[in-house]
């Protein structure tokens, strides 16, 4: 029987395709992500609007969130992360304490 590799991931398969294909390249080095992936960018419309309609929903789903920040790399533009700002009075069951102790304050 042949020998067979013990994994099978996205290297092998470029390595399959292009014998001359070397891992070191596949990485963006000021992101650390694929140079194969079509993510998102930032300078590219479409790719805005999927961000604004994305952080909208969350904001209306999440009310405890004030604001969400979408990061991209310095160098390539590419989309990395959202950064949410939480409102920590509405987390934890904060606001129903405080609701709660303003009321016994009161009486």
């Amino acid at each position: 029987m042949g020998r067979r590799p013990n994994k099978l991931d996205r290297a092998y398969f470029e390595k399959k395709k292009n014998p001359k294909y070397d891992d070191k390249d596949a990485i963006m080095p000021c992101c650390g992500e694929p140079k194969d992936r079509n993510g998102m960018m930032k300078g590219n419309k479409h790719d805005w609007s999927l961000i604004e309609n994305h952080i909208e929903e969350h904001l209306r789903m999440y009310s405890s969130t004030k604001s969400v920040e979408p990061i991209f790399c310095k160098e390539c533009g590419r989309f990395l992360e959202y950064l949410c700002e939480q409102d920590v009075d509405q987390t934890l069951g904060y606001r129903k304490k405080n609701d709660r102790n303003w009321l016994l304050q009161r009486r």
